[in-house]
């Protein structure tokens, strides 16, 4: 009888080896295939940027473009001709047969007007940088229309010293000036609020892309899997119980990390979170506690997939991680008729802060967006030593299904 029992253990436990042993097998050579990948993306990254300084990374995304490239040099003389038309309709009596002596003073004194001034803000468009959106304006259009009065003046004195003609259409050369400084200001203000909008346009479009790439390529850190997978191979001789329910829980967050399923139940995103802080339990121990506080009703509530898991990471990560004491995290879910209220807490790590690319927030904001609309928002800030996050989305269907259903 009592080597029966020893057998039922020793075929138990190399039963929980032998799973165990298989699922980690499988596991480090995804995860050596996603880290080949990854380094081999570093390296073309490296080798893109070059010597590239943080600065002029963070200029790459800054809604005043480089005026000082080839392209744009182009698209400037293009808008010189541009606004020597419209100076020309505006202001001539008569436009056929064409005044090509008017045309050519303008499209003299815009160019280099606009050669002038975009060059002065091409070469202080790094400092421009951190200036808010109304002084970057302001700046700017002062800056072109006091160059647009000395050329215009410095014209002028030419014209007459050469004795060559004005404009045909000129009786007074400083009332037209003040007509072109209106004209120019006006047309100058619109030019830059249309590079604000493009800029927002493109970062909306960058984000949202990398949002997808987030989704599809880093689903599950490396750092957790390789944590996990150790885990599991201490937990396997002294209790393999435990091991064995760790092994379930890293497949079911492993599986849910390959689904395409657009939106889950709530309440599997909660549970999903529940296996990820089981197993971080086993490496965190009495440090990590999480007071789960779920409102009614969370089976029918939709959310985004892998939204919830993301934040509760980051809280482990950014705050638990770095204390040497307990941390407690609370996740707050409530919902009424017509929203859907979460909130995450987490104390600050008591360490050296550690820096991180937002990317994660970024991700579930876009894709709760894409799903209710622009009256979903994700919140995160630090109060009294507590860093809460705070994620709120409509009760009810998307604005598209909406629309088709209407």
């Amino acid at each position: 009888m009592l080597r029966r029992l020893r057998s039922g253990r020793r075929v138990k436990k190399c039963a929980h080896y032998s799973s165990t042993t298989a699922l980690a097998a499988l596991l480090a050579s995804v995860q050596t295939r996603d880290m080949s990948i990854k380094t081999t993306n570093t390296a073309v990254g490296a080798t893109n940027n070059g010597n590239n300084s943080k600065a002029s990374e963070e200029l790459d995304d800054f809604w005043l473009p480089d005026f000082c490239s080839t392209a744009a040099s182009r698209r400037l003389a293009s808008l010189a001709v541009l606004v020597s038309l419209i100076l020309l309709v505006a202001q001539s009596p008569s436009l056929w047969p064409l005044p090509i002596w008017d045309f050519f003073l303008l499209t003299t004194l815009s160019g280099t007007v606009i050669a002038i001034s975009f060059a002065l803000i091409c070469r202080w468009r790094k400092a421009m940088a951190s200036w808010s959106h109304l002084i970057i304006g302001v700046a700017s259009v002062t800056l072109i229309m006091f160059n647009l009065v000395w050329v215009s003046l410095l014209g002028i004195y030419l014209l007459r010293w050469l004795d060559l003609p004005m404009l045909s259409f000129v009786s007074n050369e400083y009332s037209t000036l003040a007509r072109h400084l209106i004209i120019v200001a006006l047309f100058a203000s619109l030019f830059l609020r249309y590079l604000a909008l493009q800029a927002q346009l493109r970062i909306r479009e960058k984000t949202a892309l990398q949002a997808r790439l987030e989704a599809l390529q880093a689903r599950i850190q490396p750092h957790f899997l390789f944590n996990s997978m150790n885990i599991i191979a201490s937990l396997i001789a002294i209790d393999p119980d435990k091991a064995e329910q760790a092994v379930e829980d890293l497949a079911t967050l492993f599986r849910a990390s390959l689904r395409d399923t657009v939106d889950v139940s709530l309440a599997e995103e909660i549970m999903l979170c529940r296996r990820y802080a089981n197993i971080e339990k086993l490496r965190l121990d009495d440090r990590l506690a999480i007071d789960w506080q779920i409102g009614p009703g969370v089976e029918q509530l939709r959310i985004p997939h892998l939204s919830l898991q993301p934040l509760l990471e980051n809280a482990i990560r950014h705050g638990v991680e770095l204390s040497a004491v307990r941390c407690d995290i609370t996740l707050k879910v409530a919902c009424d008729a017509e929203w859907v209220d979460i909130e995450l807490t987490n104390p600050i790590g008591q360490g050296a802060p550690r820096t991180g690319n937002q990317m994660s927030l970024r991700n579930v904001t876009e894709r709760l967006k894409a799903r209710f609309g622009e009256q979903a928002s994700l919140q995160a800030d630090a109060n009294n030593g507590v860093f809460i996050t705070r994620l709120r989305y409509p009760h009810g269907q998307s604005p598209a299904q909406q629309k088709n259903r209407g």
